[in-house]
């Protein structure tokens, strides 16, 4: 099941055989050209879709820099440029990931560098150039992007089910989504779910739990601070798994299955996480919105009060969601006071955070809200 799943989700990366038969380098790169020129063509960012793939650079970052300091002008662009993706400096970081590319590309041709290494350092430049064309928008050139970086990872001889190779593959997915491949998309999450799964002993017992309510009543789960580092990561994967999972449910109106996910995404975000991250909060509105869209509004307004005591406490930037979307459980139950008032704390927060999509939505909840009461006073 696993293996016709890829088969779909990783199109065009490998022929999918018993062993993996790979086409010659020049081939690929005379595919990509087009594909890193419109990478070079920089765009602003429509918005902040993924993260970076830090389980990329972590998992291939020994084979490139022999585990220990080296100062070679390669490895030094390469660490710039990952600098500044993660100060979103997006054009600066595109810049240097396209001189990374060129010099590594110069440095096999002279035997500079090794077969070995070059295609490592092709791979996680790759892998950056896709998160930046993620977050400015360039969908199909990012899917490309994915797909020959996940390439790169087999060459290297990485598990198909390796976190770094799974975050991928959530991303490949949530580009389905994105372009109206549902089926694809949906395939590309139960892969997630189904390589994840099994990799902590205690999954298989929350996963079971299909009433969201179980979640907090299994025993036996291991606390955050004594699991080991590898087992926090593809717990906090596997979370973001079913987070991802479940907002293309909610989308998909499947309010029933969506729900003991976000409560499962949950458990995850608190136990690996912690409930003084944002990362939280998100999950927590996630579940709001779907108790709002379902007309369960006194839990939605639970959960939202939830959050933002905790984003009041840890002093988190989403909090100006949570007001906003409290503002909107009230606009439903007909207490306009009580949604003006929250919208303009979300429209603070929002301004103190530079939280520009809370702006536009508590704008737009305050506008709605002095619309109806102006029609009442009439």
């Amino acid at each position: 099941m696993a293996a016709s799943i890829c088969r779909k989700l990783w199109s065009a990366v490998v022929p999918f055989t018993c062993q993996v038969l790979l086409p010659p380098y020049n081939r690929h790169m005379q595919r990509l050209a087009s594909v890193l020129n419109k990478t070079h063509r920089y765009r602003q960012p429509k918005t902040l879709t993924v993260a970076g793939t830090t389980g990329i650079s972590y998992a291939l970052f020994g084979f490139l820099f022999d585990k220990k300091e080296e100062t070679d002008p390669l490895t030094q662009l390469y660490r710039d440029a990952r600098l500044a993706h993660m100060r979103q400096e997006l054009k600066k970081a595109d810049s240097l990931y396209h001189d990374a590319l060129k010099l590594a590309d110069d440095l096999v041709q002279t035997k500079k560098i090794t077969e070995a290494k070059f295609l490592t350092a092709r791979t996680l430049f790759y892998d950056g150039l896709a998160d930046i064309a993620m977050q400015t928008g360039e969908i199909e050139t990012a899917e490309t992007l994915y797909k020959e970086t996940m390439r790169g990872c087999l060459m290297q001889g990485m598990d198909q089910n390796h976190n770094a190779m799974v975050e991928m593959s959530l991303k490949l997915a949530s580009i389905y989504a994105m372009k109206g491949q549902k089926l694809e998309a949906e395939e590309g999450y139960k892969f997630c779910l189904s390589a994840q799964v099994p990799k902590l002993e205690a999954t298989d017992k929350l996963l079971k739990a299909t009433d969201a309510k179980k979640v907090n009543q299994i025993p036996g789960l291991i606390p955050a601070t004594e699991m080991e580092q590898s087992e926090k990561d593809t717990a906090a994967l596997l979370g973001m798994v079913l987070t991802s999972y479940g907002r293309f449910l909610l989308y998909e109106k499947r309010y029933t299955e969506a729900l003991p996910l976000f409560e499962k995404a949950r458990f995850f975000a608190e136990h690996t996480l912690g409930t003084d991250t944002n990362q939280y909060l998100v999950v927590l509105n996630d579940i709001a919105t779907l108790y709002i869209v379902t007309k369960n509004l006194d839990k939605a307004e639970e959960v939202l009060k939830t959050g933002i005591k905790l984003s009041d406490k840890h002093k988190l930037q989403e909090k100006a969601m949570l007001f906003c979307n409290l503002g909107a459980v009230y606009l439903r139950k007909g207490d306009i006071s009580s949604a003006v008032t929250q919208c303009q704390l979300g429209l603070q927060s929002a301004k103190e955070f530079d939280h520009k999509m809370a702006f536009k939505m508590a704008e737009a909840c305050l506008k709605k809200g002095e619309s109806v009461l102006a029609a009442k006073s009439k």
